[in-house]
């Protein structure tokens, strides 16, 4: 008996259908699959960060100034590394009596940039009682450069926040050399302390 001889339309068209079924499958499942695709901000190394104030407030809502301290201290221990830092302290807490330090020379009052003579600027750093002042604290911190702030630019050479020195025209924490050669009176509660500034190294270019 003859078997019944199928179509080759048939056949191509059987063929087709499931090469069709097939690879409509398979995109189905592929699209069931796939996650929505998360679009992230920021460095992929260092978390989004609000700006803070010195109270912990965010500057765009405050408008007062931006505290690295406070900005930075929210994850970090930011008060640790200022008073580890020897960029930061510049020999403030080794600052002792002119001459006195370990290795210096005799003028030098302590091993860092803060008591020792610039040959850069050709400044000299005041120590007390000095008969002619040329840098007090003052005007070391507006002289200095590459100093990122803490230390002897917030503290004084006793350990006590310049904040709180009483204002002395004959003290050379509290002072500064004006125009005519003479010294004045500096309040630092007027003009502010500098922080240690954590973004002058740490930025996102």
């Amino acid at each position: 008996m003859r078997q019944p001889i199928i179509p080759r339309k048939l056949w191509l068209g059987v063929g087709l259908l499931l090469v069709i079924s097939f690879f409509g499958a398979g995109l189905a499942a592929a699209q069931e699959d796939e996650s929505p695709v998360v679009v992230t901000t920021g460095s992929p190394i260092h978390p989004t960060f609000p700006l803070l104030d010195a109270a912990g407030e965010n500057v765009l809502d405050t408008g007062a100034p931006v505290s690295t301290m406070t900005t930075c201290g929210a994850c970090h221990d930011a008060e640790f590394i200022a008073e580890h830092s020897f960029h930061a302290d510049a020999g403030l807490s080794q600052f002792t009596t002119v001459g006195d330090v370990p290795g210096g020379q005799s003028w030098d009052s302590s091993d860092g940039p803060f008591g020792r003579w610039n040959p850069v600027l050709y400044r000299y750093l005041s120590p007390e009682g000095d008969a002619r002042v040329d840098l007090t604290t003052a005007e070391w911190v507006q002289w200095f450069v590459r100093h990122p702030g803490g230390g002897p630019a917030v503290y004084s050479r006793d350990g006590e926040l310049l904040t709180d020195l009483a204002v002395d025209a004959a003290n050379v924490e509290t002072a500064i050399v004006n125009a005519g050669g003479e010294l004045e009176s500096w309040d630092w509660n007027e003009s502010g302390t500098v922080a240690m500034n954590c973004f002058l190294c740490h930025y996102p270019d």
